[in-house]
């Protein structure tokens, strides 16, 4: 199990349980890189309730996660797999660390999704380091035709829930991807697939009339607790709640 992310020690929990890995959604935000922490009560269910529901579009689409079933109010089920260690960014617009890093209008926007990866710290109070390819490659992070693959998923998925928000009036600027691998057979060759979340704990979002931020990045702008985002997006979705939405998964 991808334990060894200490980034997830605090923003999602990994329990190997009897039936088999579980994934717990808490009410910790992250920002990213900057790794700046911000508790949002409420969040974890909604958050979960969304990702759930993004899974299971993408998984219909014929995209390959770790996601196996809902849990629980704040849980998930997973496949056990290996967590590769970097992750994987796509911009559609220019926010946050590219605005200051390289001097760019916030919410340019690129002629083609932007991938960028970061390698994760090894210890909390230190960011992740933005590489290349050729730095993974050279340091045996991952083998190249994986990286081909990794690109090929990532492009997908943008294409995919850049498609699903432009849907509910949202703007989907970028996303962070964490991706594993996972052995089927003991002499199976390993499946590379998605092992991260899919909600605004992970996204930049923004309303497209008004360019009004639905994420996590309202708590930490001092404009509100932050939960607003995550309630929109789920109404919007028709989620209703993740109450109702744990009701129907049981019933």
């Amino acid at each position: 199990m991808p334990n060894d992310n200490i980034l997830n020690e605090d923003i999602r929990i990994f329990k190997n349980l009897a039936d088999g890995p579980v994934v717990e959604v808490s009410d910790i935000a992250l920002t990213y890189p900057a790794l700046e922490m911000k508790s949002i009560p409420g969040k974890a269910a909604l958050a979960n309730t969304i990702s759930i529901h993004l899974h299971e579009f993408v998984r219909d689409q014929g995209i390959d996660t770790h996601y196996a079933s809902r849990a629980g109010k704040q849980e998930q089920a997973v496949y056990e797999t290996e967590q590769l260690p970097f992750d994987l960014v796509v911009r559609n617009l220019a926010a946050g660390d590219l605005v200051s890093d390289f001097g760019l209008e916030p919410n340019y926007r690129f002629p083609e999704p932007l991938l960028e990866f970061f390698v994760r710290p090894d210890r909390l109070g230190k960011k992740p380091t933005r590489v290349s390819v050729g730095h993974l490659t050279a340091f045996d992070l991952i083998a190249p035709e994986e990286i081909n693959v990794i690109n090929d998923i990532a492009l997908r998925l943008n294409d995919l829930l850049t498609g699903v928000f432009f849907g509910i009036g949202v703007q989907l600027v970028d996303m962070r991807m964490e991706f594993g691998a996972r052995f089927d057979e003991e002499d199976g060759d390993p499946i590379i697939m998605l092992v991260s979340e899919l909600s605004p704990d992970v996204m930049t979002l923004q309303d497209i009339r008004s360019g009004k931020a639905l994420d996590s990045s309202l708590a930490f702008h001092g404009e509100s607790t932050g939960l607003e985002g995550y309630k929109e997006i789920a109404r919007r979705f028709k989620l209703d709640s993740a109450a109702a939405a744990l009701r129907r998964q049981v019933n």
